[in-house]
């Protein structure tokens, strides 16, 4: 069987009555995240950044020996390794040079590795493994604002004179906006760079280690399409009504196509480009049971190194 090159993951999702990515809150009022399409089209959007943040959660979630992350990737801060490196001393960090560095924290630190990170001293980057667009909807997107009322029960007592008068509690108003709508979803994982320095072009991980977060990135991707995580969760949870799509892999050096499903032919332009690269194969899913069968289905496959000629 081919080794797994890279991997995208193109599809539609139905999220119904959410709010899980906002512009913010002037006064008592939250506005829903609106983006501008090539058409001049408005739409609803969910960031790149929320869904890898959602994904980045879930490998935590899902890695039983969080000794396999860095000290800051154990506790989640976003920093990750270079907080590591800014608590050296200054001595400790002159030894290091960036490729030092990134072996380390590669070596080191599953997150760090699939989802890159930053290092201020030696400066240098490691760019993600994992990369999302924004989730966005296919218009008509259906868009309220509802009323959300905080307030205790009951009177508070209030000091009057030599005695208490009893006042009603003031009651606070929040306008919270609630979204419902298909969405069309981009991502791409490149396998083949797990484990790699990008500077020397070496493997700093075992092949076995390679492949074990291989896996975890995959089950990552199901935990999160079968809960959404997102901004206010706490009262709108999103309900997850249908996910389409196709995940795209690529079995050799050439990389996974990205077609939009904001297309509606998205998947028949994938197959004329197969018609004429034979390099990717096509597994189409009709639901998240699909979605979850076909992931378990890749994730037991060998990947990609340098150097492979197949």
């Amino acid at each position: 069987m081919s080794k797994v090159y890279e991997i995208s993951i193109l599809g539609r999702a139905v999220w119904d009555l959410h709010s899980l990515n906002n512009e913010g809150t002037v006064g008592n009022v939250t506005e829903p995240r609106t983006v501008v399409l090539a058409d001049g089209t408005k739409t609803d959007g969910i960031s790149g950044e929320m869904l890898k943040h959602i994904h980045v959660a879930k490998m935590w979630e899902l890695e039983k020996n969080k000794k396999n992350l860095c000290e800051a990737c154990q506790v989640l801060e976003p920093t990750r390794i270079d907080r590591v490196f800014q608590k050296m001393k200054k001595d400790e960090r002159k030894e290091y040079t960036f490729e030092k560095a990134a072996s380390k924290a590669i070596s080191e630190c599953a997150i760090c590795d699939l989802h890159g990170f930053l290092v201020q001293t030696p400066t240098g980057a490691r760019p993600s493994t994992i990369e999302f667009g924004w989730a966005l909807g296919i218009p008509k997107i259906y868009r309220d604002i509802h009323v959300h009322a905080r307030h205790a029960l009951g009177e508070k007592a209030r000091e009057k004179g030599a005695g208490k008068e009893a006042v009603e509690t003031t009651q606070m108003l929040y306008h919270r906006p609630t979204r419902s709508g298909m969405y069309a979803i981009v991502s791409l994982f490149q396998p083949w760079r797990i484990g790699l320095n990008n500077v020397n072009f070496e493997y700093n991980i075992e092949p076995k280690e390679r492949k074990r977060r291989y896996e975890l990135a995959l089950k990552a991707y199901q935990a999160m399409f079968l809960r959404m995580d997102g901004a206010m969760t706490t009262t709108r949870l999103p309900h997850l009504e249908d996910f389409e799509g196709v995940i795209v892999v690529s079995n050799n050096n050439f990389p996974a196509p990205v077609v939009s499903p904001l297309n509606n032919g998205y998947k028949e332009k994938l197959k004329g480009i197969q018609s004429q690269i034979d390099t990717f194969e096509i597994l189409e899913f009709n639901s998240i049971s699909d979605f979850v069968n076909r992931i378990n289905e890749i994730s037991g496959r060998d990947i990609y190194s340098i150097g492979d000629s197949k």
